[in-house]
């Protein structure tokens, strides 16, 4: 279930693909525990907590994320985190991928990231605080067959949150990951129907795939006070799978 999180009341927190999945977890939480939430997506396809506002947004449009930015602090006076949750997944490796399919999923992924949090840069270095938190994957830990695009733009992501927590350290404001395993969303709906997926929840240590509300949880704490000595980390959401690999004998 969804936790209350302290550190988080009135807060305001920018969410790009706030509207669902693992961004809708991470804006329940925040908004449960009092803070205001800007759920930046395409569409709105979900009803939204109290607490919480739709705004459109495409991630890959400096201009349009720059926009929203503005006009956020206008509103509202301030930001203080921002959760770079938006992304997409294209099935394909390096030969049968398309090179459209690889620019897509890198313009989201990878540079949608790099957008936002250069939106919100110069605000959060003139307040000296505030924290950013980026939804990676454990695809950018580690490889996986078929998933080139997916795999790089992840594994970008985390090289970003430590040159941005690098950055950024000076003037006060934490930047961190999050990399989810399994985990029960809108995008791997459908993976139950294949072959590979019991095989696959299995390699999680607790033998299970994850809920959105357990990343949202997490991403909770690293937005809040209660992580104000937490940054340049990536925090892996897996339920162990990064951190063994065990083999069945029966």
């Amino acid at each position: 279930m969804n936790q209350i999180m302290s550190g988080l009341q009135g807060k305001v927190i920018l969410i790009t693909g706030g509207a669902s999945g693992i961004g809708l977890a991470s804006a329940t939480v925040a908004a449960a525990s009092g803070a205001r939430v800007i759920c930046a997506d395409l569409s709105q396809t979900h009803d939204l907590p109290a607490g919480c506002e739709f705004r459109k947004l495409d991630v890959s449009d400096w201009e349009m994320t720059q926009a929203l930015v503005e006009d956020v602090i206008s509103r509202h006076g301030q930001i203080d985190g921002l959760v770079t949750s938006a992304g997409i997944s294209r099935v394909g490796d390096l030969q049968t991928m398309t090179l459209q399919e690889w620019d897509q999923v890198l313009q989201i992924n990878l540079t949608g990231t790099m957008l936002s949090a250069r939106a919100v840069a110069a605000h959060l270095k003139e307040r000296k605080q505030g924290s950013i938190v980026a939804v990676a994957s454990i695809n950018g830990m580690l490889g996986n067959p078929s998933n080139l695009a997916y795999c790089t733009s992840k594994g970008g992501v985390l090289q970003m949150v430590r040159s941005l927590a690098a950055d950024f350290g000076l003037h006060g404001v934490r930047v961190n990951s999050i990399s989810p395993g399994l985990i029960h969303t809108p995008m791997t709906a459908g993976l139950d129907q294949s072959p590979a997926y019991a095989g696959f929840v299995k390699q999680h240590l607790l033998r299970r795939a994850g809920e959105a509300h357990e990343v949202g949880n997490t991403v909770a704490f690293l937005l809040s006070d209660m992580a104000s000595f937490v940054t340049g980390v990536n925090i892996p959401v897996d339920g162990g799978f990064s951190a063994a690999k065990v083999i069945e004998m029966y």
